[in-house]
C-alpha cells in the first residue's frame, strides 16, 4: 500500500501563514486590478494544496480553539492565527474592559494624535508596528483605528505606571521617537511618535497626569513682587515738589480752541440679531483635518500634525488663505490648503 509522505509541520505552518496574510492581511489594502487578481488566484492554489493533504491541515483551519492561538509572547516566529487584535491581548491579560466610547465622545482630552503601537505578539508576515490613534482621556489611554471610529481597540488606566523615552525599540530613523508605558508585573506599552519633539509631549503629558494623580505636582513660584505701601506716596511727593507753577502760561479764552462737535448718533433701524449657537458635537461639516504637518511661525497660527482634527470657526479670511480654527481648546489661524474635510457628508 503506497503511504503518502507527511509534510513538515514548518512547511504546513508557513503555508496556513500565507491564506491568512493573503485572504485577511491584504483585504482592506487598496490593491490593483491585476494583483487582486493574483491574490486571488494564490489563494484558490494554496486550498487546492490544503485540501490534497487534509491530514496535514486538519489542525492548521482558522477555527482552532483559544488553547492552540497562545503563544509565548516574546515568539516573533509565531503562527498569524495565534495574532490576536488588540482588543483579545486586552481580554487575555485580564485587564479591566471599559465600555465602548467613540473616538469623537472623549473628555477632558490632555493629548492625542496618531502613534505606532507596538504588538505584543507578531508573526514574519504580521506588522510589528501598528498605526493607531491614540487619546489620554482623564487617567485613561485609549487607541483607535482613526479617530473617526466608533468604539476604541483597547484601553489601559496610567495609574501606578511609569513613562519614558526609549531609543533601544527600534533600529531605524525613528529609534530616537519611541517611548514606553511600564509598570511592575503589568504590561509594558510601547509607542513610536512621527519626530522626537511629539514623543516628548507624549512622555511630558502622561508624567504630568501621573503626577497630578499621586499629588505630586510641584507649585509654580509666584512671580508677582511685594509692593511696599510707601512707594506711591513718596514718588507723588517728589514730582510735586519738583513742579513750578510758573512754567505754564495762561492763555486768554478767546484764543482756546473750540471743541470739534461729534457728528449725532444715528441708531440703526433694526437691531442685528444675535449670533445662533452651534453644536460642535453634530457640526460636521465644519471638521477638517491636517493633510501635512504644520508649525505655526506666528503666535496667532495653530500648530497641527497630519491627522488631527481642527473645527473651523471661522472663514472671513479665506481670500487670503486663512481659516480660524480650534484645536484642543486654542485658537488660530491655519492654512486652509493644509486642510481637508473629516467627514464625507
Amino acid at each position: 500500500m503506497l503511504t503518502m509522505r507527511a509534510i513538515p509541520e514548518e512547511l504546513t505552518t508557513l503555508i496556513s501563514d500565507l491564506e491568512t496574510f493573503l485572504s485577511d492581511g491584504l483585504k482592506g489594502e487598496n490593491l490593483s486590478k491585476k494583483a487582486k487578481e493574483r491574490r486571488e488566484t494564490f489563494i484558490k492554489r494554496i486550498k487546492d494544496v490544503k485540501l490534497g493533504f487534509p491530514q496535514d491541515f486538519k489542525d492548521k483551519s482558522g477555527d482552532d480553539s483559544d488553547d492552540e492561538e497562545e503563544v509565548d509572547s516574546n515568539n516573533d516566529g509565531g503562527s498569524l492565527q495565534s495574532e490576536r487584535t488588540d482588543k483579545d491581548e486586552e481580554t487575555f491579560e485580564g485587564a479591566q474592559q471599559s465600555p465602548p466610547v467613540a473616538a469623537q465622545d472623549l473628555t477632558s482630552v490632555f493629548k492625542a494624535g496618531y502613534l505606532e503601537k507596538r504588538r505584543k505578539d507578531h508573526s514574519f508576515f504580521g506588522t510589528e508596528w501598528q498605526k493607531r490613534w491614540c487619546a489620554l482621556s482623564h487617567h485613561i489611554f485609549y487607541y483607535y483605528g482613526s479617530e473617526k471610529d466608533k468604539q476604541q481597540k483597547g484601553e489601559f488606566s496610567i495609574s501606578g505606571y511609569n513613562v519614558k523615552m526609549n531609543n533601544t525599540l527600534r533600529r531605524d530613523s525613528k529609534k530616537d521617537c519611541c517611548f514606553e508605558i511600564s509598570a511592575p508585573d503589568k504590561r509594558v506599552y510601547q509607542f513610536c511618535a512621527s519626530s522626537v519633539k511629539e514623543a516628548e509631549e507624549w512622555v511630558k503629558e502622561i508624567d504630568f497626569v501621573l503626577r497630578d494623580m499621586s499629588g505630586n505636582i510641584p507649585e509654580e513660584e509666584e512671580d508677582d513682587q511685594e509692593m511696599y505701601d510707601d512707594v506711591g506716596p513718596m514718588a507723588d511727593t517728589a514730582v510735586s515738589e519738583l513742579i513750578d507753577e510758573d512754567i505754564y502760561e495762561e492763555l486768554p479764552e478767546d484764543d482756546l480752541p473750540t471743541p470739534v462737535k461729534l457728528p449725532p448718533k444715528v441708531e440703526p433701524l433694526s437691531k442685528p440679531a444675535p449670533p445662533v449657537a452651534v453644536d460642535k458635537s453634530t457640526d460636521y461639516q465644519n471638521f477638517y483635518q491636517g493633510l501635512w504637518d504644520c508649525a505655526g511661525d506666528q503666535p496667532d497660527e495653530l500648530s497641527f500634525k497630519r491627522g488631527d482634527a481642527i473645527y473651523i470657526l471661522s472663514k472671513e479670511y479665506q481670500s487670503f488663505g486663512w481659516w480660524v480654527g480650534e484645536k484642543n481648546g486654542y485658537i488660530g489661524i491655519v492654512p486652509k490648503d493644509y486642510l481637508m474635510e473629516l467627514y464625507a457628508l
